[in-house]
């Protein structure tokens, strides 16, 4: 068995088992056990941008950063009322506190450049990571603590399956009929080992297993919607794999944790669900 065979079984067990945690909790629906699954998801990617930082030469705000990241879910999660509906949404902590931390992010690099003489440029690219470290993806997967309510937790829950569904198949694909047809990769400066074959391959598995699946929930989705709400899932799903692997190769790292085998960390697997949670809140309040 090849190492990237093998490291694909890791992959597709570690999710397996994430989804059926997921699952579990929306089966057996008891009020608190679903709504505690997404603070601390983002708590623990707030905790590894601490350590991914730390290893880099920009972690000036990694405190502030893993702070923010532990406080800002909780007040999310206690501010957001799960009786109502989506269009009450968004919740004014969720605005309240990006501009908090925007402003304590501001603060911390003014202070350092009259203080310790810090450079403009040292300053603006601290500042850019630190507000990247905040948003993405813990800001933009906290929204959804929106659909965690039991008539929107299986929309939730199919949304983030296709959306992980379309990652397992780039990398099957990728393991199997990637480079032997076009040379190029896929994103040769962010994510070199991405190849056209496997995208390709994973938009079309994507489309089908994402529509049979909807039309299994919803069987009066019709096809055509179906089939396009899942392969834009999955454009969605590459831009946050590429934003995730942006940032790690920026950061000099391979995974953010080794928690998760064959995934690497939280941040590895809410990658791209965090793009699809927070397309899934603009989609509801824009129609």
């Amino acid at each position: 068995m090849s190492d990237k065979l093998k490291t694909f079984l890791k992959c597709l067990f570690s999710t397996i088992l994430v989804l059926a945690v997921v699952a579990a909790a929306c089966i057996f629906y008891d009020g608190i056990c679903l709504e505690l699954l997404v603070p601390l998801l983002c708590n623990l990617a707030a905790v590894e941008w601490f350590f991914m930082l730390r290893k880099s030469d920009a972690g000036e705000n990694r405190w502030l950063v893993m702070l923010a990241g532990l406080i800002y879910p909780w007040c999310f999660y206690f501010s957001t009322s799960f009786a109502f509906p989506i269009e009450h949404a968004p919740s004014p902590c969720c605005l309240v506190g990006l501009i908090i931390f925007v402003l304590l992010a501001f603060l911390c690099e003014v202070v350092r450049m009259n203080c310790m003489g810090r450079s403009p440029e040292a300053a603006l690219r601290s500042l850019g990571i630190s507000l990247v470290a905040f948003i993405y993806p813990g800001w933009l997967f906290a929204f959804a603590m929106f659909f965690l309510s039991p008539s929107t937790a299986l929309m939730l829950l199919l949304f983030i399956a296709v959306t992980k569904m379309s990652d397992i198949w780039t990398y099957l694909c990728g393991v199997l009929v990637g480079r032997r047809f076009i040379s190029r990769p896929f994103s040769p400066a962010v994510s070199p080992e991405k190849s056209w074959e496997g995208i390709i391959g994973s938009l079309l598995l994507t489309t089908l297993s994402g529509t049979v699946l909807l039309r299994l929930v919803e069987p009066e989705c019709p096809i055509l919607l179906a089939a396009s709400i899942s392969a834009l899932l999955f454009l969605i799903s590459v831009m946050g794999n590429l934003a995730c692997s942006l940032i790690k190769r920026c950061l000099g790292v391979k995974d953010s944790s080794h928690l998760l085998p064959g995934i690497g960390g939280i941040i590895d697997l809410i990658a791209s669900p965090s793009f699809t949670v927070a397309a899934l809140v603009a989609a509801f309040l824009l129609f």
